[in-house]
This record gives structure tokens, sequence and C-alpha cells, in this order.
């Protein structure tokens, strides 16, 4: 049988099984509302019910490990017919060191995705909450489900193109690219475990409720966030992507770029979103709230308009004629389309954090641009406002509200504002704006939240004494 598989005709998978793409999609959609999907699912009949909460779970880590097979198998018979294997490989016979395209090729996105998928179908066991309710853990799952869904569903088109798994009319006659494929090991498994960290944080920062076991989860997804973000920044600053003219067609970069929309997933997590939900307990009643949501919107306007038109004008193809202040404009209007939308949820009752309707700026912020990617290539333009308007959302409520003691202007303030600007002129100046900017750009938000931090401590000390 596994013979009659291996040697059955030349076909590519989109070809040959199209039906799987869409089946995937829709499965994964259905992780984005896991609690809600499985609270239905128990109501109807059992064995209708035990079939589709199997489907709802299992379902997409057995659609992408058969994906996987195929291209195993691509790759053993040195298939052709599949345009990978056809620029890289060519015919000729299988070499055991052929299956490293699994890792550096098109098959890198599949097999990130297969263990990220088990991960989460595992993530109720962590030994981080082991100590935790039942129910506490099947949250935590859900959430898990519900980052990682996300992540796939704003990055499918570039991870999973078209041009993978359906045969082209025509093909090259001899290879055309390396045989070592387009991704470095390092920075698929690096990655990866950004992901998955990632999908921790979520999870974290989702979560109202507290117990030991999550604050041994923060412990310990800090602790790795702190290893892998020096590592996959260092890696990207330094990669062939990163030093030639990736901006000149963003477009032809989607995968450099989507890796740059994870790390903006990482600082607002593990930088702003993860603390705050911590730091803002502290917060009073919200005397002046009105008054530091409308500072808020209108210094959002402020800089996403000014600072994605400078960092377009200093890129191609914007650097030359007034091109860069229509798209900053169209850039502006999509972002607070989703901001506008978010700012609804909290009457609908999304409103457990303790500044709602600033959570789910937060929460567009960090989640937004990738979303954009979707409609425009330029998104990515859009990151350092991003990362510049999150550390201004951790120390608004504590300076604008008048009922809470209010951090030192001369300790918290200034300097955030020095650094910002400094970090905004230093990567103005560099041969490669945007990306040194991005690299940067999360020194402000660390130096917000630890500012705040360090205002309760001797608030507490305070009142000790």
């Amino acid at each position: 049988m596994l013979k009659g598989f291996l040697h059955s005709e030349y076909n590519m998978l989109g070809d040959e099984s199209p039906l799987i793409f869409p089946v995937l999609l829709i499965l994964l959609s259905t992780w984005l509302i896991p609690r809600k999907i499985e609270h239905y699912l128990e109501k109807i009949p059992p064995q209708v019910g035990k079939l589709g909460t199997f489907l709802h779970r299992f379902g997409p880590i057995m659609l992408v490990g058969f994906m996987i097979l195929d291209r195993i198998k691509s790759i053993y018979q040195r298939d052709i017919s599949y345009l990978e294997i056809s620029q890289r490989l060519g015919p000729g016979e299988f070499q055991f060191s052929d299956l490293t395209l699994l890792v550096t090729g098109d098959g890198a996105p599949e097999i990130v995705l297969f263990s990220l998928l088990l991960f989460a179908m595992l993530s109720h066991n962590l030994p981080s909450i082991a100590s935790s309710s039942n129910e506490l853990k099947r949250t935590i799952q859900h959430r898990i489900m519900t980052y990682l869904a996300f992540s796939t569903l704003v990055s499918y088109w570039i991870f999973f193109p078209e041009s993978a798994y359906f045969e082209p009319s025509s093909l090259p006659t001899q290879t055309t690219l390396s045989k070592h494929g387009d991704y470095s090991f390092f920075v698929v498994l690096l990655t990866a475990f950004l992901l998955l960290v990632n999908s921790e944080l979520f999870a974290i920062t989702t979560i109202t409720s507290s117990d030991t076991g999550l604050e041994i989860l923060i412990k310990r997804t800090r602790f790795k966030m702190y290893f892998i973000l020096p590592c996959l920044i260092y890696l990207l600053s330094n990669s062939v992507q990163s030093t030639q003219s990736w901006w000149m067609n963003i477009s032809q970069n989607g995968e450099f770029n989507m890796i740059l929309f994870f790390l903006l997933h990482s600082f607002g997590l593990i930088f702003v979103t993860v603390p705050s939900k911590i730091n803002e307990s502290f917060l009073q009643h919200g005397d002046g709230r009105s008054n530091s949501l409308t500072f808020q919107l209108l210094v959002s306007v402020v800089i996403f308009f000014v600072i994605s038109s400078l960092f377009l004008i200093n890129h191609e193809p914007f650097d030359e004629g007034n091109g860069y202040i229509l798209q900053s404009s169209w850039l502006v209007v999509g972002i607070f389309g989703l901001i506008s939308f978010s700012l609804i949820l909290p009457n609908f009752g999304f409103d457990s954090a303790a500044r709602p309707e600033l959570w789910w700026i937060r929460m567009i912020l960090v989640f937004g641009p990738s979303i954009m990617f979707i409609f425009t290539p330029y998104a990515i333009f859009i990151v350092p406002s991003c990362l510049l308007l999150l550390p201004i959302s951790i120390v608004q409520p504590w300076i604008i509200e008048t009922d809470v003691s209010s951090p030192s202007s001369a300790k918290v303030l200034f300097p955030l504002i020095g650094l910002m600007i400094l970090i905004l002129s230093f990567s103005i100046f560099t041969e490669w704006p945007l990306m040194t900017f991005i690299m940067l750009g999360w020194l402000p938000s660390l130096f917000a939240v630890k500012s705040v931090e360090i205002h309760l401590k001797n608030l507490k000390v305070s009142d000790a004494v």
C-alpha cells in the first residue's frame, strides 16, 4: 500500500486534492472561537457531537500532516511537476540531503504549522499550569488555539502560496534556484518558538483571572522570549533579505515582512499587554478616563500620519513625488477603521480589562498591521507608529487620570519622549530606516512599563510607611 502511495501518478497536491485548502481554512476558522464551537457541539446528539469535536480539534493537524507527507513523496520521487522540485532539484535519483528542503524550502511553513497545532492540543498539559484548575487549563488551551489560528489565517497567503501546490502551465527545463532553499534553519526554528511563546502570552493577557500556575507561566514565557527575541532580531538584521533593497518591492518579500509582524506581536504582548494587565489593576475608578481616551485617539491620528509618511518618503517608490501622502492617508483610514470597530466591543460585554477601551486599542496596535497586510503590502510602514503609540498608551492613564498618583514627569514622561525621538532620529539616518526602527522600537515600551512598575513600588512603600 505504501509503495502504491509513493508511486502514484505525479500530480501536485492542489490539483489532486483541491478541497484540502478550503477545508483547512474552515477548520482553522473554527479555532478562532473554540469555546463557542465546543459548547455548541456538546448540545447536539452525542455521536455527531463527538465526531464534530474530533474534526474541530484534530482536523487541521491531520490535513497539515497529509500536506507534509505529500511533500515528502514529491521530494522522494523527484516529481518535477512541483515547481519547487523543478526549480531546485530537477530530475534524478533521490538523495537523503534533498530532505533539507522540508525545513529550508516550501515545506518549512507546513512543519512549523504542524508543530504549533500539535502544541495547541497538548498545551493543557503545560508543566507551568499543573496546579491550575481544569477549567483554567482548558481556557489557556482555547486562547492558544485562537492565537495560532489567527496567525495562520493572516499569513496563509504568504506561507502557503498557490504556486507551491498547483502545477504551473510551464516549468523550467533546468534548475534555476539553489537546492538548499531560501529559509535559514535557525530563522525557521526561532520563528516557530516565537509563535509558540506568543500564543502563551496571548493566553495570559486575555485571561482576567490569576493563580499560581499563571504566575509561573508568565515568568517562564518571559524567560523564553528574552532569549528568542535577541537571537531572531540578530538573524533578521543580518539576513540577505534585510540588507538588500527588500522595501523596493515589498510585496515580493512577504515571508520576511510577516516575521516582522510576528515580532510586533511579541513586542506588544511581552512589553505592553501582559505587564499592563497587572499594573492597571491598581488604577482607580477613572476620573478623567474620557480625557485619557480622547488624548490617545488624537495623538494616534497625528503619529500614524506623520510617522508613516516619514518612513514612506525614505523608501522607494515613495522617495519622489507626494505619493507617500496618499498612501499614509489610506493606512491611517485602515487602522482607524479597526480601532473604531474595537471601541464598540466593550458595549457587547468584552470589557473585562481594567481599561477595556484602551486594552482594545492596544490589541489593534499589536495585531492590526498584520490584518491590514492581507489587503496592502505597505501595512509594514505603519508598524513604527504602533511601536510609538504602545508606550504612550502605558503611561498616559497614570498621567491624565486625576484619581491616581502620577509618576514624575522628569523621571518618566520626558525621558520616554527623548528615547522615542532618539530612536526615530537614529533610524531615519541609517541606510535602512524602517528595518532599524523595528529592531529598536521595543525599547520605549520596555522603558514605559518598567517606569510604571517602579512608580507602583514607590507607592506601596509610601503606603506601608
